[in-house]
């Protein structure tokens, strides 16, 4: 009787289902109006004129009133209504909206270039290049260049400035997976039977010829720095807590790392954390000096749990590090070394931006853009002006790129 209540209770349960994620705030936000309200129609419906006053006014406050990017004369300076430009009352020269900024010597209409960053902005967790280059028709260099002076004025604009308060500082693993070694082999044992003793396990044995007494070999994570790819990389995050509750982070900071030692920890939290702080992490011997570095620094035992119960955490840096993971393993399909913390401060700037409307987002993003001046690392690159260097937080330090050496020509018809 007891075996047939089992069965039948069996039944009406019924397969177990996945539990699905709770919804978050950031959820309620995203299908609520305040997330919309402006979209591609309502830049169609903008003149030529009409998006220039609207680059004008993020980047000078005003279409009227703005300084002179040649001489620096701040004026009403004369517009020209054909041009779409203004001529500079103090030494005569003409400029338009894009001038020093990121988008200068541009050859894109400014409509599109907005309508791209529109677009680009809009991505829930990034947008690749190859699917701007289908959706506005552009050449894949040109989407590419775009994204990434937008990424640079992120990087340049965004990622800067100290923070204070509650933060959460965390380490990853971002490239450098040994992924050669598992292709095609299968995952699990399989039929494989009973696992063996692992052989660094295995008590020490006497060489039955010479009587030597022969150890175990050495774990698999002895020298453990000496085995990493050399391309491997560690992303460093750096979250400050929104001080009112359920809210999440509000401000992100990033760096790249070729390890997460002592100095590298110090020199990122010496960076973006104030002294008044107080820094949660985990309990890596790295972050043993951020108790004299700061007012208080508190640590969480992950072996024990992810959250003590009394708030001491580092779960929104983690998450920040699981959402960079699939954006570069999932978008971007593992982007180079070279300008891992372009996409690194693309990222933060996503996360601490998830909650504006698309409309506040594109100013946002635009605002910060074009006010980093002109582009360091974009300008000539289609010409063969490529950035040399990756960006780390021990120093630049020279890099390859992926694509065609120096100097290369395509082959002359036969």
């Amino acid at each position: 009787m007891s075996a047939a209540m089992t069965i039948n209770d069996a039944v009406a349960e019924g397969p177990k289902r996945f539990p699905l994620r709770k919804r978050t705030g950031t959820a309620a936000h995203h299908m609520s109006k305040a997330a919309v309200g402006f979209g591609l129609d309502d830049l169609d419906a903008l003149t030529p004129k009409e998006v220039v006053f609207f680059m004008a006014d993020l980047l000078w406050g005003s279409h009227k009133e703005m300084a002179c990017p040649h001489c620096g004369t701040a004026d009403t300076h004369y517009w020209t209504v054909k041009e779409l430009r203004w001529k500079c009352k103090g030494c005569g020269k003409r400029f338009s909206v894009t001038s020093g900024t990121v988008f200068a010597d541009r050859k894109l209409p400014l409509v599109k270039i907005l309508k791209m960053a529109f677009s680009w902005a809009n991505g829930a967790a990034g947008k690749p290049a190859l699917q701007l280059r289908r959706d506005w028709n552009v050449t894949y260099k040109t989407a590419f260049t775009l994204a990434h002076k937008l990424r640079e004025g992120l990087l340049r604009g965004f990622n800067v400035g100290a923070l204070c308060g509650i933060q959460e500082m965390d380490g990853m693993d971002i490239n450098g997976r040994r992924y050669r070694e598992k292709r095609n082999k299968p995952l699990g044992r399989g039929a494989a039977g009973k696992p063996k003793i692992p052989a660094h396990l295995l008590k020490p044995s006497v060489d039955p010829e010479t009587g030597e007494i022969q150890g175990p070999p050495k774990p698999p994570k002895w020298d453990k720095t000496a085995k990493q790819p050399a391309d491997r990389r560690l992303l460093l995050v750096i979250r400050q807590r929104s001080q009112a509750k359920k809210k999440g982070a509000v401000a992100t900071r990033i760096g790249i790392a070729l390890s997460e030692t002592a100095a590298t920890v110090v020199a990122m939290a010496k960076k973006f954390a104030s002294a008044e702080s107080s820094v949660m992490s985990d309990e890596d011997p790295a972050y043993y000096s951020f108790s004299k570095l700061f007012t208080q620094h508190q640590t969480i035992n992950h072996s024990k749990g992810y959250s003590d119960g009394k708030g001491v955490s580092n779960n929104l840096a983690e998450s920040f590090n699981w959402r960079m993971r699939r954006s570069a393993e999932g978008i971007y399909l593992s982007p180079s070394n070279k300008y891992l913390a372009d996409y690194a401060a693309e990222n933060a700037w996503r996360e601490d931006t998830r909650k504006l409307s698309t409309r506040d987002r594109l100013r946002q993003l635009l605002r910060t853009a074009m006010g980093v001046g002109l582009s360091q690392w974009w300008r000539g690159y289609v010409q063969g002006l490529h950035r040399e260097h990756e960006l780390l937080v021990e120093g630049e330090q020279p890099a390859k790129g992926r694509g065609r050496p120096k100097g290369w020509r395509p082959r002359p018809p036969r």
